[in-house]
């Protein structure tokens, strides 16, 4: 009797052992239960054209479940068992959530749908049907009674949660079939015309009406979907530029389509001015020097500025062959300059204080009847024992340019002397290289 007595009492000690390392080993552990919560949004993002919402995953369970969302580019997580879901305007996304234990799984999903350009969103349905998948053993050594108990109640509670399912699902499928409609669309121009970079653009939204929601495509979106699936661009390239766009809407109801026409309604660009500038030699059959009443020269290797042996002035006269600037529509003369480096200083022609530069139309042929006074000034500058060069530039050389190219003249000229002579007998004078003189002129004109 005795044996029998330690026998049990051996077996009680056993089991409780078995049930403490059961419940340190995660036996009779409690299955996950889950739902789904939107705790922020929809935020409208103008940016990329998408709602935003922010999800929580609220669960229970012994031992803590881990938390999965479903994994997708617009499904982002922000902390622990929260995530940011961006759902295209128009469109919806259903959200998954899972969550996982020893003790089984649960399942739970979120519909967001959202029309969130004015901060309002439509109904977020959720669906967190926890499917347990509980394979507790925690109950192995519960007599057989109890077991056959559980599992006629479990059996009576399983048969009448799949008639309350199949009665649901019958109703929601009859709902569902109640709330299909058809699409319909129209389009509207939110932005444009626009010009930009030699573009007129005009960009175009679809208002869209259906159930499910339809999709809609695009004849032509030069954003390449920039503004989301909604809203198309179109760049008009020429101010004659047409086009026609035609967007399609489509559910499993059917489809339809709109269309509106576009043309260009952006002020017409002026074209840019054509610049250019030339270097032109001097024309050499109509350019020299005249040592008054002495003689004239042409077509001279050096030409010269200042007086003679005879104390009489010698005078530069240089002509330039325009013709192919003349020959253009509304030509603008923007800057000119005259290059004239010095070759060569004679004698003392700084006693000559100044450099007298005028224009002069002497004509086709110079003659000694051109060594008389005449023309209109443009330039007065000093002059120096160590001058470089003539060179100079200035509005009333410009001016002069403008007015012969106006009058459709082929020929420029200017007349260059020193102020007064220096009567030592002997020649003083300033030496040029009649090949490096050159007119430097710069212009423009419609493009």
């Amino acid at each position: 009797m005795k044996k029998r007595r330690l026998l049990i009492l051996l077996i009680a000690v056993l089991a409780l052992s078995m049930m403490g390392l059961g419940a340190q080993c995660g036996f009779g552990g409690e299955s996950p239960a889950l739902e789904l919560e939107v705790y922020d949004g929809p935020d409208f993002s103008e940016e990329d054209g998408m709602c935003y919402y922010r999800v929580e995953a609220i669960s229970t369970g012994t031992p803590a479940p881990s938390i999965e969302f479903s994994d997708d580019d617009n499904v982002e997580a922000i902390g622990t068992g929260r995530v940011e879901v961006g759902v295209e305007e128009g469109d919806t996304y259903t959200l998954t959530v899972t969550a996982t234990n020893s003790a089984g799984t649960a399942t739970a999903s979120i519909v967001l749908g959202a029309d969130c350009s004015s901060g309002t969103a439509a109904d977020a349905d959720s669906d967190a049907d926890a499917d347990s998948d509980s394979d507790s053993d925690s109950d192995a050594d519960s007599d057989s009674d109890s077991d056959s108990d559980s599992d006629s109640d479990s059996d009576s509670d399983a048969d009448s949660d799949a008639d309350s399912d199949a009665d649901s699902d019958s109703d929601s499928d009859a709902d569902a079939d109640d709330d299909k409609e058809a699409p319909a669309i129209t389009l509207e121009i939110y932005e444009g015309p626009v010009p930009a970079d030699g573009i007129c653009f005009y960009r175009v939204q679809a208002n869209v009406t259906g159930s499910p929601s339809p999709s809609v495509t695009w004849s032509k979106d030069d954003s390449d979907g920039a503004w989301g699936s909604r809203k198309a661009q179109v760049n008009l390239n020429d101010p004659g530029d047409t086009y026609t766009l035609t967007a399609t809407a489509t559910n499993s109801e059917g489809s339809a389509t709109a269309s509106i026409d576009l043309s260009w309604g952006c002020d017409i660009p002026e074209p840019e001015p054509i610049q250019d500038s030339v270097d032109l030699p001097l024309n050499m059959g109509n350019s020299g020097y005249i040592i008054v009443q002495l003689d004239v020269y042409v077509g001279q290797y050096y030409n010269f500025v200042g007086d003679y042996s005879n104390d009489r002035q010698i005078k530069a006269y240089l002509t330039f062959d325009i013709s192919g600037i003349s020959d253009l529509e509304d030509v603008n003369i923007t800057d000119a300059s005259l290059i004239m480096p010095v070759d060569a200083v004679v004698g003392h022609p700084e006693t000559m204080p100044n450099v007298h530069v005028k224009v002069h139309d002497f004509g086709s042929t110079l003659t000694m009847e051109d060594q008389a006074a005449g023309g209109d000034m443009i330039a007065v500058f000093p002059t120096s024992s160590s001058m470089t060069s003539f060179n100079f530039s200035n509005s009333q050389l410009e001016d002069a340019i403008q007015d012969a190219v106006d009058s459709n003249s082929s020929r420029f000229q200017l007349k260059l002397s020193l102020e007064g002579i220096n009567e030592d007998g002997v020649s003083d004078h300033y030496r040029f290289i009649n090949s490096n003189i050159k007119l430097h002129i710069e212009y423009e004109m419609p493009g």
